[in-house]
């Protein structure tokens, strides 16, 4: 008989050759929303990049560094974080890497000097060269370079020769992207459009963006130039491909996709996600525990909303986690099912340290932000619903936040989809605030939530005061409360509004509250993953 020890030894390596991304190359199979990146090694070079520390030319200069290195196997680290962020070292002990701190992150550029073929000067007098000089970095190997840092590059230690210099080639903004789409898009992965203000996003996600290639734009619907020239590169992309990055305007920007049949991954401060793309592929899902007994209560569940957001989730959300009323009442987490994909190490993270109050949720409206009303045919619609579907079971998320807008309801079109092509889902919530609960095909609840985007704590308890009106006591009722993080709500929050309710009150899990409503209307308390 084989050695037992010897034979769960072999199945742990074969499960990590299978989950963990192969170690040189960036994968990007067909049907996947994101790439995977190479295995990050285990010892990280840490640097600290952020304004006033390091100037704007240096935020691209090192971003690009990162993004070429990293590309190969992400062997840096960055911590850009403000007031809203983690911590320099938190992902790293969460992830169980090692890192070396570098005084000096200069020196990185002599390390890793083999690596690099020369630089790409971009023009400080149309800052959006930028953007062009990112997406053509990958392939020259090149560093983004302003001009005020050529010199240095240029001499000892460096010996950095200039490859491409876009200064003095472009008269207009437009001008930068009419060239990007006419002579370099056609060539470009057309299932990614990213963007970035280069005035703002000097680092961030444009490692990500430098390591893909990615084409980087920064185009604004209400501009009617610009719209023309993005309607363009949008239709020109094909079904399932994403837009990550950010938007001049929110609204706009997410009505432009949506129309096109496009979803958003919001991305823009994300400032390590090479790393996090090459984490392993395991996501430890915890089962839901039992539900609560039905009875006639005021049930109320809580969600803190913006995890479709994954800078969010790399950053505010983590610190968030560590508050220590954290597990002390039933509460969402909204998070996006892209982590997949773009974070599973952070997702495992996650739910290995979930409490049985911490009910883990996707964001708005599935594996990217979109306003699913908007899209413009049925069978693109049908493929996102279908596509989230497979990455809520994949992350193990039985609710979902849909958006149309932030206060539109869910249309029927909308509902009897997710109804059809998301089966494993408990419920879906909606924007239209005290818009009540509408049945799907007879089979999934949606659930107008009783403040949409409440800011504190009083809000909160005005809301769910007006939900629970004229009450009859004897029939249960269901209250959903979504709040958003960036004034202050945090787990502390929500455990203060628990504690102001009667006993008329039973706080529950999202997933539980959308069970009950289910067992309240004849509906299988558990639908079937198919």
């Amino acid at each position: 008989m084989a050695n037992p020890k010897a034979l769960f030894s072999w199945i742990v390596a074969l499960q990590l050759l299978i989950t963990a991304p192969l170690a040189g190359q960036i994968q990007w199979p067909a049907g996947q929303v994101l790439p995977s990146f190479p295995a990050p090694a285990s010892m990280q070079d840490l640097i600290l990049l952020r304004e006033p520390a390091s100037s704007a030319d240096e935020m691209y200069l090192f971003a690009s560094l990162k993004g070429i290195v990293n590309r190969k196997q992400p062997r840096i680290f960055s911590y850009e974080g403000d007031a809203f962020a983690e911590g320099p070292y938190t992902w790293l002990q969460s992830l169980g890497f090692k890192w070396t701190e570098v005084a000096d992150k200069w020196s990185l550029i002599s390390k890793y000097r083999p690596e690099i073929t020369g630089l790409i000067v971009y023009d400080t007098a149309q800052l959006h060269t930028v953007n062009l000089a990112t997406m053509l970095a990958k392939d020259r190997r090149a560093l983004v370079v302003s001009p005020r840092l050529l010199s240095r590059l240029t001499a000892a230690p460096y010996h950095l020769s200039v490859v491409l210099d876009l200064r003095g080639q472009f008269s207009s903004k437009l001008q930068v992207y009419q060239t990007l789409y006419n002579t370099y898009w056609p060539q470009l992965d057309h299932r990614l459009l990213i963007g970035l203000n280069p005035n703002a996003h000097k680092a961030a996600l444009r490692e990500y963006a430098t390591a893909l290639g990615a084409a980087v734009i920064w185009l604004d619907p209400a501009v009617p130039a610009e719209s023309a020239l993005l309607n363009n590169f949008l239709a020109s992309m094909p079904a399932g491909g994403n837009f990550m990055g950010w938007w001049p305007e929110e609204a706009p920007g997410i009505e432009r996709a949506s129309r096109y049949g496009i979803a958003t991954i919001a991305s823009d401060w994300c400032s390590n996600l090479t790393l996090h793309s090459g984490t392993p592929r395991t996501t430890g899902i915890k089962p839901v525990p039992p539900k609560p007994v039905l009875q006639a209560k005021l049930y109320v569940a809580f969600i803190l909303s913006d995890g479709d957001n994954l800078q969010y989730i790399e950053h505010l959300m983590r610190k968030l986690w560590n508050n220590p009323d954290r597990g002390a009442v039933p509460m969402g987490w909204t998070l996006s099912p892209a982590m997949v994909d773009a974070m599973p190490g952070a997702l495992h993270y996650y739910w290995q340290t979930a409490t049985d109050n911490d009910n883990l949720i996707s964001g708005p409206s599935g594996y990217g932000y979109t306003y699913p009303n908007s899209w413009p045919d049925q069978s693109l619609l049908d493929a996102f619903v279908a596509r989230t579907e497979a990455y809520n079971q994949r992350a193990g998320f039985r609710v979902v936040t849909i958006w149309n807008t932030i206060t539109g309801g869910i249309s029927q079109n909308t509902g009897q989809t997710y109804a059809r092509k998301a089966p494993s889902l408990l419920g879906m919530t909606a924007q239209n605030t005290g818009g009540g609960l509408t049945v799907y095909d007879n089979s999934l609840p949606g659930m107008a939530l009783s403040c949409n985007y409440c800011t504190n704590e009083q809000a909160m308890k005005d809301h769910i005061a007006a939900a629970s009106r004229d009450w009859d006591g004897h029939t249960p009722r269901f209250i959903i409360v979504q709040a958003q993080p960036w004034q202050g709500v945090t787990p502390t929050s929500f455990k203060n509004v628990a504690l102001s309710l009667s006993t008329d009150y039973a706080v529950v899990r999202p997933d539980h509250i959308f069970q009950l409503i289910r067992e309240a209307n004849g509906l299988p308390v558990t639908p079937s993953k198919k």
